[in-house]
Protein backbone atom coordinates (compact mmCIF):
# COMPACT_ATOMS: atom_id res chain seq x y z
CA UNK A 1 0.00 0.00 0.00
CA UNK A 2 1.45 3.50 -1.00
CA UNK A 3 1.63 6.12 1.74
CA UNK A 4 -1.87 8.20 0.17
CA UNK A 5 -3.65 4.43 0.34
CA UNK A 6 -2.52 3.95 3.53
CA UNK A 7 -4.01 7.07 5.17
CA UNK A 8 -7.17 6.99 3.36
CA UNK A 9 -7.83 3.76 4.75
CA UNK A 10 -6.93 4.37 8.07
CA UNK A 11 -8.63 7.68 8.22
CA UNK A 12 -12.00 5.88 6.85
CA UNK A 13 -13.56 6.30 9.97
CA UNK A 14 -12.96 8.61 12.97
CA UNK A 15 -10.24 8.46 14.89
CA UNK A 16 -7.96 10.42 17.60
CA UNK A 17 -4.47 11.15 16.58
CA UNK A 18 -2.46 8.38 17.00
CA UNK A 19 -5.67 5.62 17.49
CA UNK A 20 -5.72 2.38 16.36
CA UNK A 21 -9.20 2.03 15.10
CA UNK A 22 -10.45 -1.38 13.21
CA UNK A 23 -10.11 0.19 10.00
CA UNK A 24 -6.15 0.92 11.30
CA UNK A 25 -6.10 -2.32 11.88
CA UNK A 26 -7.77 -3.83 8.56
CA UNK A 27 -5.11 -1.34 6.85
CA UNK A 28 -1.99 -3.43 8.58
CA UNK A 29 -3.32 -6.76 8.19
CA UNK A 30 -4.25 -6.52 4.13
CA UNK A 31 -0.54 -4.68 3.30
CA UNK A 32 1.71 -6.82 5.19
CA UNK A 33 4.77 -5.94 7.25
CA UNK A 34 5.55 -2.64 5.19
CA UNK A 35 2.08 -1.14 5.92
CA UNK A 36 2.70 -2.21 9.63
CA UNK A 37 5.61 -0.57 9.58
CA UNK A 38 4.58 3.13 7.96
CA UNK A 39 1.42 2.60 10.15
CA UNK A 40 3.68 2.65 13.03
CA UNK A 41 5.62 5.44 12.03
CA UNK A 42 2.28 7.45 11.05
CA UNK A 43 1.04 6.95 14.41
CA UNK A 44 3.62 7.68 16.29
CA UNK A 45 4.00 10.64 14.20
CA UNK A 46 0.21 11.75 15.04
CA UNK A 47 1.24 11.08 18.90
CA UNK A 48 4.13 14.01 18.44
CA UNK A 49 2.38 16.28 16.42
CA UNK A 50 -0.86 15.94 18.50
CA UNK A 51 -2.81 15.66 14.68
CA UNK A 52 -3.67 13.35 12.35
CA UNK A 53 -1.38 12.97 9.62
CA UNK A 54 -2.23 13.70 6.12
CA UNK A 55 -1.29 13.43 2.67
CA UNK A 56 0.80 16.49 2.96
CA UNK A 57 3.03 14.98 5.57
CA UNK A 58 4.02 11.75 3.88
CA UNK A 59 7.72 13.18 3.62
CA UNK A 60 7.91 13.81 7.57
CA UNK A 61 5.91 10.65 8.00
CA UNK A 62 7.95 8.66 5.93
CA UNK A 63 11.48 10.31 7.81
CA UNK A 64 9.68 8.82 11.25
CA UNK A 65 9.49 5.13 9.25
CA UNK A 66 13.25 5.00 8.18
CA UNK A 67 14.22 6.02 12.00
CA UNK A 68 11.69 3.30 13.46
CA UNK A 69 13.44 1.08 10.89
CA UNK A 70 17.19 2.46 11.70
CA UNK A 71 15.86 1.80 15.50
CA UNK A 72 14.88 -1.90 15.31
CA UNK A 73 17.21 -5.17 15.56
CA UNK A 74 19.06 -6.38 12.57
CA UNK A 75 17.25 -9.41 12.35
CA UNK A 76 14.11 -7.47 11.93
CA UNK A 77 14.93 -4.47 9.27
CA UNK A 78 13.31 -4.66 6.26
CA UNK A 79 13.59 -3.24 3.21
Amino acid sequence: MTYAELIQAINASRREPGGCTPPVVDAVRAGGEEARLSVNAILGWEIRHGRRAGPGDEASVMEARAALIDNMAPERKAG
